[in-house]
């Protein structure tokens, strides 16, 4: 299965270019808005769900690799606002709500930087209050 059709758990689902997220999306949800959106080539849509510092990794948006078997777990709470240790810290610590979305997927036609097959990922989501939407602040390795 390629992301955009990619169901990696029963109802799990992700819709390349449906951006529009607001507080009561999950993180979870916003990652797979986002994978998708990257997917089907949207990388404004893509970009409106990260911060602004995050969006400029314009990069791998702009030609991205395959990726199939997409599995999104559970968001895990992070330390913010001050604390450290946490995936991409400095990015959390400057917001009130930091969570991380670890995601394994399958990759195809990446660069040296991301060796194609099985890939364990993290996204950084942070907030600053209950009625703001979650954005992708950073990514890495998980």
């Amino acid at each position: 299965m390629v992301l955009s059709a990619c169901a990696a758990s029963p109802g799990d689902t992700l819709a390349p270019g449906a951006a529009t997220v607001d507080s009561s999306t999950s993180p979870e949800d916003v990652v797979r808005t986002y994978l998708g959106a990257l997917q089907g080539g949207d990388q404004a849509a893509a970009a409106a769900l990260t911060t602004r510092p995050y969006s400029g990794r314009g990069a791998w948006a702009a030609d991205p690799p395959t990726i199939e078997d997409v599995e999104v777990s559970e968001a895990i709470t992070q330390p913010a606002a001050g604390a450290g240790g946490a995936v991409g810290e400095s990015h959390a610590q400057e917001h009130a709500q930091a969570v991380l979305v670890p995601v394994t997927f399958e990759l195809h036609g990446a660069d040296t930087s991301m060796p194609d097959g099985q890939t364990a990922w993290g996204y950084l989501l942070v907030r600053d209050g209950d009625t703001e939407a979650w954005r992708i602040a950073d990514a890495g390795s998980a």
